[in-house]
């Protein structure tokens, strides 16, 4: 029997974003003249065999301080919790290796560059529960609690359905290209159902010419350039890309939030604004490249 576990209240859906960002109030008033940091992540599943299960997907992490991080490390948990139970997440598969590792976060990185890391690890099937990834981030440095282990707690929710897909079908199917090909590539075809000519939102914009927009900093086109790259992908008519759950449930939060937004050009004010938008595109961005652990690798390769 599969059991799916989508999100159906969307507010719940920007929680789970949220609540991976602990940005520290100010103390002693450093804000971001100290060590700020947050982070946003994904997770995936797929069966190896009948009692093997492979635990994959993303965490990106940023520090927008003046300072170094010192002492960083990551605890990473998939937790697990019954289906007929009323009780917490608990702790159930240790993840240890991280690809690349990360030691510090440098000074001044910001959403848009945040560091990204992958995780894989097979272990054994976590069925009839709810399962999430739950990720503590700390370093000894974060504004307004030096000397402390202080950081982010990014928790991930596995929203596909149980049991998972066999891990060589399904979320590898297809291929993906990048935003430049969708944007210029000479004779390139959209799928049927997208017109290059349609308004893209609220923007004021079409698809087309938000794809053509040099972006900069400004987090709303950052992340729909990355957002009409990942549209067009799964849609295509040879080969069409499917998107891992991480990376759906990304640009389902991508959809919520351009659906909410009633002026683009008022959206991201500023080149530090909108970054958990443009911490979704970089996961959107590392799909449309073939690089998302599990995903569908890049046409051609």
């Amino acid at each position: 029997m599969k059991n799916n576990l989508t999100m159906t209240v969307l507010a719940s859906a920007f929680a789970l974003v949220l609540s991976g960002t602990a940005i520290a109030a100010p103390g002693g008033g450093q804000g971001k003249n100290g060590t700020t940091l947050a982070a946003y992540k994904t997770i995936d599943i797929c069966a190896v065999d009948d009692k093997t299960w492979r635990y994959s997907g993303e965490i990106s992490v940023w520090n927008e301080g003046v300072m170094d991080t010192q002492g960083f490390l990551i605890t990473d948990w998939i937790q697990s919790k019954a289906f007929d139970s009323s009780g917490q997440f608990v702790n159930a598969i240790s993840v240890t290796t991280f690809n690349p590792p990360l030691s510090v976060i440098p000074a001044g990185t910001t959403q848009e560059t945040a560091l990204t890391t992958k995780y894989t690890v097979d272990a054994q099937a976590l069925v009839d529960s709810y399962i999430r990834n739950s990720a503590q981030l700390t370093i000894t440095n974060h504004s307004g609690q030096l000397g402390k282990l202080f950081g982010p707690n990014p928790k991930a929710t596995y929203t596909g359905t149980l049991p998972p897909p066999a891990c060589d079908e399904g979320n590898n199917d297809g291929c993906t290209y990048t935003r430049g090909y969708w944007t210029s590539t000479p004779g390139v075809v959209w799928p049927d159902e997208y017109s290059r000519d349609a308004l893209f939102f609220n923007s004021g914009k079409t698809w087309q010419e938000v794809l053509e927009i040099a972006v900069g900093g400004n987090g709303y086109y950052i992340l729909a350039a990355q957002y009409i790259a990942a549209i067009l992908n799964q849609n295509k008519a040879i080969d069409p890309a499917v998107a891992p759950d991480g990376v759906q449930d990304t640009i389902d939060l991508a959809t919520a939030w351009f659906t909410s937004v009633s002026d683009a050009a008022t959206a991201c004010p500023k080149a530090s604004s909108c970054g958990t938008q443009k911490t979704w595109a970089g996961v959107l961005d590392d799909f449309n490249n073939g690089v998302y652990p599990g995903g569908p690798p890049h046409c051609g390769d």
